[in-house]
């Protein structure tokens, strides 16, 4: 009868069966935390585009109270109008009935309005699909395995719809959405508060473009630069 090589020897036994679990294991536990970093990251600026166009929608809602009822006639014009027939009738029983012409808000006015409430759903949008992303991203990690192995064939399932659903290019759109709301919203500001007051519109004019200036060059520079750090 042949002899085990080992007895004797003091060697302990390797089991190959828990040396390739042990394999598995560990490969699903270094994907698993690789996964995790990049939503980890993605997360993080989903929650920051929120809590941006939470309170950014919240400021612009004070403008749009205000901006929308130029948009609407002045009841104060209507009262004024009858009290003018009223008295005019009084002091003649034959006088015309005193017409009152058509209203038609100002053009500035429309501009006004159609830069905010355009800044405003765009706004709304990108909150929106920021909870959207935020839900595939959760679907994507979530699920409960008996093994690893089932756990990295999940992964490898998953994985390429990624990819292949642009869920990480839509991830980086929304930033850029909330940027022109912004760029709309400051664009409104300007003829709103050029007709308010000059000296106003005087002031916020310039530090809209400067803003504006320094928003495009600080998004073209890493193409003039490669070590530039203004990377987004």
């Amino acid at each position: 009868m042949a002899s085990d090589p080992t007895a004797g020897s003091g060697e302990p036994r390797i089991n190959p069966v828990n040396t390739g679990n042990q394999g598995w294991s560990a490969m699903a536990s270094v994907v698993r935390e690789v996964d995790e970093q990049k939503i980890k990251d993605c997360k993080e600026d989903i929650d920051t585009i929120l809590v941006f166009a939470g309170l950014f929608s919240g400021a612009l809602t004070a403008f749009l109270v205000e901006s929308y009822q130029t948009l609407l006639q002045d009841p104060m014009d209507t009262i004024i109008l009858l009290l003018q027939q009223i008295a005019s009738q009084n002091n003649s029983t034959t006088a015309p009935p005193i017409s009152q012409p058509a209203f038609q808000p100002t053009k500035n006015a429309i501009r006004v309005n159609v830069l905010w409430f355009g800044s405003f759903t765009l706004a709304l949008v990108s909150a929106s699909f920021a909870i959207l992303v935020k839900q595939w991203l959760r679907e994507y990690l979530s699920g409960e395995y008996t093994s690893p192995q089932a756990r990295l064939r999940v992964r490898h399932f998953r994985n390429p719809g990624l990819d292949d659903w642009k869920v990480f290019e839509i991830t980086a759109i929304l930033p850029l959405l909330l940027q022109l709301s912004l760029a709309l919203f400051l664009i409104g500001l300007c003829f709103f508060t050029a007709e308010v007051h000059s000296t106003i519109g005087h002031t916020t004019i310039p530090l809209v473009a400067a803003w504006g200036f320094l928003f495009v060059a600080a998004s073209f520079a890493p193409v003039l630069s490669p070590r530039c750090p203004y990377k987004t």
